[in-house]
């Protein structure tokens, strides 16, 4: 996986060459495709960014993007408990491999934290919106805020705090993401707390579009040595830390189940 600097020199496209991209795709005729009761957004990159262009632009509320991966997918189909954290979302892209497989390749293509995370800052730069990150350790936030304001330098990031906190400190990153009115909030925690933690605390998000990154920080960073580039660039993350934790019995299960259901959808199609 590149990390932020390599993802910055390969970035050849201009300030007007960017916005007119964006500008020129209509996102009225945009897509949603079923997926075991979920409906995605069945996006390329481009659209998906062009898409949170308006809502930023329009600030109508709060706006939470959620990225799918096949254990996030099981846990939030119909009748699960998660499943109401999906149809509050106001965008849903897939970033795991597996789910393509399951639509019969009928999905456009996978769509990764970390390619919206970087198209965003780059558009937030361009148009002034102001970002705010929150999660991930102390050191992480650091390099990468270091690393974007270096990069981008009149971007403009009103906040950042690491994850992990106790009453007290979550209180006043809460407090300052409200008081800053943020246009683009990153976050970065495990699944699902990350998805509980954005539906528990709406109220201080204004009308912000909101970002569930994961893991993101930790690979922009370069601290996420654990999974091995093979798994990395093929989305499939998700699998190698079942993979890797052969304990986590309910996630082997999951995964088993997925691809289960997965046959089963194929052969709907045929």
């Amino acid at each position: 996986m590149k990390q932020l600097s390599e993802i910055v020199h390969n970035s050849s496209k201009d300030e007007r060459d960017i916005l007119l991209e964006y500008q020129n795709i209509d996102v009225s005729k945009l897509e949603t495709l079923k997926v075991l009761g979920i409906p995605i957004d069945n996006v390329t990159t481009d659209e998906a960014i062009a898409k949170l262009f308006r809502v930023l632009e329009k600030k109508e509320g709060m706006h939470h993007v959620l990225f799918l991966d096949p254990i996030k997918l099981m846990r939030m189909r119909p009748k699960k408990s998660l499943h109401r954290i999906a149809e509050k979302a106001g965008t849903i892209l897939v970033e795991g491999a597996g789910i393509g497989w399951m639509t019969s390749g009928r999905l456009k293509e996978r769509v990764t934290p970390i390619a919206v995370m970087m198209d965003l800052i780059r558009l937030a730069e361009l148009k002034e919106f102001t970002a705010f990150i929150f999660g991930a350790k102390d050191e992480i936030v650091e390099r990468i805020y270091f690393n974007l304001t270096r990069h981008f330098p009149k971007v403009r990031i009103v906040g950042r705090h690491a994850g992990h906190l106790d009453r007290q400190r979550e209180m006043r990153v809460k407090e300052a993401i409200r008081k800053t009115g943020p246009d683009i909030i990153f976050l970065a925690m495990d699944f699902p707390n990350q998805e509980i933690w954005i539906e528990n605390n709406t109220g201080y998000f204004g009308k912000a579009v909101v970002i569930g990154v994961g893991g993101a920080l930790d690979m922009l960073s370069g601290a996420d040595k654990k999974a091995p580039e093979w798994f990395k660039e093929r989305g499939l993350i998700w699998f190698w830390r079942i993979i890797a934790r052969p304990y986590r019995i309910q996630r082997m299960w999951e995964t088993f189940y997925f691809f289960l259901l997965g046959i089963r959808e194929r052969f709907r199609k045929h």
